[in-house]
């Protein structure tokens, strides 16, 4: 049976994931939200895997459930999410942006720390080696509707051109774009990654990872992606639309990239990066201290475990 989703993209209000207190939804068949922590409690709704949310509540109230011949064991808890991506039930007008799910399908967003330290333009240059980060790119909206013609469809709509109507993902989940809310135009297709890229307002990146169904805060802009030597870790990020970029590590786990950890949330922008190895790696900010002069700051960063 294939599950529908409805998704209401907000692009000028993107959650961004940069909190020890996110959590990530890994329910491949996506995670039901209900009204009361019990199973026959009101079903509010569904949350698509991948989705963002925030635990404001641990009811201490345990549940174990059998999913494909696997126990797996937690309780009730209360989050709180935006209302997308989001499964509208049928009926249900009322907006509602929390409520009660199982948390044995959510996992920590953060999973590493980056430390980081400053470090003088002689280290720095040492190492860094600008690199030419070449990435398939299909920047024809006409081409890109044929490539992805058996996975999404779409419909022309009034003052916003074509739109995606709905994509099919790996998994069969069918998600539905709710175009009262949908105000993003088609930017790029990158097929190695499976990703599409839009622009809303203000410039703001929003991407979907069309494996998974994941949006920008986990799967970031393509263009900002440079792999490790090895290709076991990724740095990438996105442009929040309000003259800074967001920025995170992802790590390859069975054939693709999961999230891992963000940078700090205080960097606006990183204008130069470069891997030392897996797991360090060199990056450069600009300095807005001194009103009078911009100036680079250097830096060294190293993924560790929480």
């Amino acid at each position: 049976m294939q599950k529908v989703f409805l998704f209401c993209f907000m692009c000028l209000n993107t959650l961004i994931a940069q909190s020890q207190n996110q959590h990530f939804v890994n329910a491949t068949n996506g995670l039901i939200i209900r009204a009361q922590p019990k199973t026959n409690a009101k079903r509010i709704g569904k949350l698509p895997y991948g989705s963002l949310v925030k635990v404001i509540k641990n009811t201490n109230i345990n549940l174990q459930i059998l999913d494909q011949g696997q126990y797996i064991t937690g309780e009730w808890v209360k989050i709180k999410f935006q209302n997308f991506p989001y499964l509208i039930i049928e009926n249900n007008d009322e907006f509602i942006d929390n409520g009660y799910v199982f948390s044995g399908y959510l996992e920590q967003l953060e999973k590493a720390k980056i430390k980081t330290t400053i470090i003088d333009s002689l280290e720095f240059f040492s190492f860094y080696k600008p690199l030419e980060t070449k990435k398939i790119k299909i920047e024809s909206q006409q081409e890109a509707e044929q490539l992805l013609a058996k996975k999404v469809t779409w419909k022309n709509v009034e003052f916003y051109g074509r739109q995606i109507d709905k994509i099919k993902l790996n998994n069969d989940q069918i998600l539905t774009i709710n175009q009262d809310s949908f105000d993003c135009s088609f930017t790029a297709y990158y097929p190695t990654e499976n990703i599409l890229l839009f622009e809303g307002g203000h410039s703001i990146d929003f991407s979907i990872n069309l494996n998974t169904g994941e949006l920008t805060e986990t799967t970031g802009n393509p263009d900002y992606i440079i792999d490790s030597a090895n290709k076991t870790y990724r740095f990438t990020g996105w442009f929040g639309g309000q003259e800074c970029s967001s920025y995170f590590i992802l790590k390859k786990e069975n054939n693709a990239y999961k999230y891992l950890a963000s940078f700090d949330d205080e960097i606006c922008e990183i204008i130069k990066f470069y891997w030392i190895n897996d797991t360090t790696f060199l990056y450069s900010v600009n300095d807005y201290s001194d009103s009078n002069k911009l100036k680079e700051t250097y830096m060294k960063g190293q993924i560790s475990s929480l």
